[in-house]
């Protein structure tokens, strides 16, 4: 098991002995986002306004990825192989090659919860109580979801077609993509 917390560490648990194992040392702020990468890396986002790729079993920090203004609530790993970044500065970022290919903008608050949808579309959610898609092709804006009261804290893609969010509305909201069917004759 991995962690993050507020005091700027990552730790490695030894799952059988109950303790941690190993910590990695970087962040110069709390660390709020801990995905792991397809090749196994770790990858941290931080109120230090910064993100780390982490080769944890060898205790190294790869690559800084800094340009966002403010805290760095959420990464993901995109299925085309980019990082996207959602932060308070109301961007998301997309990295390749550990440069910023892209900057989203469209939030009108802080960028809290990014998932991947399908092979072209991912979301975002935001405290401006929006969740937004995203077309990876072009990288826009295709559709904004409004139902919630509160800041969309959390979203998540279920196998079975279902985009689900969480809110301090105290709801939790299950979104279902509309299907366009093509007629033929």
């Amino acid at each position: 098991s991995i962690s993050c917390s507020n005091d700027s560490d990552i730790r490695i648990w030894d799952y059988y002995l109950r303790k941690c194992s190993n910590i990695l040392k970087g962040h110069n702020d709390c660390v709020l986002s801990l995905p792991q990468l397809n090749d196994g890396r770790l990858c941290s986002g931080s109120a230090d306004l910064t993100i780390k790729i982490w080769n944890w079993q060898l205790n190294i920090c790869d690559t800084t990825l800094s340009g966002h203004d403010k805290w760095v609530k959420c990464v993901l790993q995109l299925s085309n192989g980019c990082i996207a970044s959602g932060s308070d500065d109301k961007t998301i970022k997309i990295w390749r090659n550990n440069k910023v290919e892209k900057v989203l903008k469209g939030h009108e608050h802080s960028v809290r919860s990014l998932c991947q949808i399908s092979e072209d579309l991912f979301a975002s959610a935001s405290f401006d109580k929006t969740i937004k898609i995203w077309d990876m092709d072009n990288m826009e804006c295709v559709q904004t979801l409004k139902g919630h009261n509160g800041n969309v804290i959390s979203i998540l893609y279920h196998s079975n077609g279902y985009l689900i969010s969480c809110s301090n509305d105290h709801y939790i909201k299950i979104w279902k993509k509309k299907m366009k069917v093509k007629i033929t004759q």
